[in-house]
């Protein structure tokens, strides 16, 4: 599965968070780094931001491969983000 993601943009005063679009969805994905998954990895904040898009397609390919293109990731919201971890960057 493939998103299509439009663009990316920082959560203003969330070091750790993103809100990401995606093509046909109304609303946002917030999408989170966990604090202790950041530390571990050894990008500047910058590389982080870019691979962003990446990193979230390698999530939904890893746990989301029975939903159907554009029914991605429907129960998130801001208390409940997509949750990325390093191992996504690394895909």
């Amino acid at each position: 599965m493939a998103l299509h993601i439009t663009h990316h943009e920082r959560v203003p005063g969330h070091a750790n968070r993103w809100h990401v679009h995606v093509q046909g969805r109304p609303e946002p994905i917030p999408v989170e780094l966990p604090e202790e998954e950041r530390r571990s990895l050894e990008m500047t904040d910058e590389d982080i931001h870019a691979l962003l898009p990446s990193a979230l397609q390698a999530h939904a390919r890893e746990n989301r491969d029975d939903t159907l293109e554009g029914d991605e990731y429907p129960d998130v919201s801001w208390d409940t983000p997509v949750r990325v971890m390093q191992t996504h960057f690394m895909a």
